[in-house]
């Protein structure tokens, strides 16, 4: 059971390695996004495309060493700091900021206040078709294919639902989970900001449990918690230690636990939850079950 646990956390820390840069891109900025939407009126989608596209989801040069997400040169009327790259010709001039904040700001005013965009605040802010076709005609990209990158970013990770002003991703869902000791699970799944809290029956046929638990964000979307409620021994106590007719068939337990989600690609919605954990009974001695488990959440 130990290698177990040993080889479930290692696959965990690689996938949480590995987890798609541009979703937690979206995680970390679409609140900036949805803010300066509610100002300026671009669509957070589009912003947030843009944001993608330009910066290689926060990863390129400009982004790492300028804050500078958007592309945006300096141009005539920039007075801040600048940071040289190589674009349409060698050490071009871009805008460098203090804060990533600043660069989506930046690029607002640079929307609103650059006459040649002007037309495209008379489309419909949740119309992002439009607003990418229309960026590419005011000229914000030489390449010819930027309306459709910008829509298959946004189709691909469906940023359209920040165009609301609100996050409509689901938050309670209904799961079942396979894996050792316990064999099969059932229970309930609520995420909320950084906090995962839940309620579920586990079951090995042989011995059971039911749990109530709340784990914390600690990393991308590794979770860390605890969580409690009580085994369930019926007539195989002397599997864990001597049989004893005193000893209680149901007796309370705590578990610490480690979690993480995998999040699937095409739809935010759905995704699995890698759990291992260590349940250990609070009143008789010799109860300690080390766990592991896939929980799947239902979409």
């Amino acid at each position: 059971m130990k290698n177990t646990i040993t080889f479930l956390f290692l696959i965990c820390a690689l996938i949480v390695e590995a987890q798609n840069k541009t979703e937690l891109y979206i995680e970390q900025y679409n609140h900036i996004a949805v803010k300066e939407m509610k100002i300026y009126n671009i669509p957070a989608s589009i912003k947030l495309a843009q944001a993608i596209l330009e910066s290689g989801s926060g990863k390129s040069r400009l982004a790492i060493e300028g804050n500078n997400h958007f592309g945006i040169k300096c141009h005539g009327n920039w007075n801040g700091d600048t940071i040289l790259e190589d674009d349409d010709r060698k050490a071009e001039c871009f805008r460098k900021y203090l804060k990533v904040a600043d660069s989506f700001r930046d690029h607002s005013l640079f929307l609103n206040e650059g006459g040649r965009y002007s037309f495209l605040f008379k489309y419909d802010r949740t119309d992002y078709r439009k607003w990418a076709k229309g960026l590419s005609k005011a000229g914000y990209a030489t390449n010819s294919k930027y309306p459709v990158l910008l829509v298959d970013l946004i189709e691909k990770y469906d940023l359209g639902r920040f165009d609301t002003g609100i996050n409509n991703k689901k938050n309670v869902y209904f799961a079942h989970s396979y894996g050792l000791p316990y064999l099969l699970g059932v229970g309930v799944y609520y995420f909320q900001d950084n906090s995962l809290s839940f309620l579920e029956i586990n079951t090995s046929f042989i011995f059971s449990s039911a749990t109530v638990g709340y784990s914390y964000k600690l990393l991308n979307e590794f979770y860390s918690g605890i969580n409690g409620g009580a085994f369930y021994f019926p007539v195989v106590r002397h599997i864990y230690d001597e049989y004893d007719n005193n000893s209680l068939d149901i007796t309370p337990q705590m578990s610490v636990e480690f979690v993480y989600r995998y999040k699937f690609k095409r739809n935010i919605n759905k995704s699995i939850l890698f759990r291992v954990g260590t349940q250990i009974s609070l009143l008789e001695r010799g109860h300690i079950i080390p766990y592991a488990r896939l929980t799947y959440l239902l979409d």
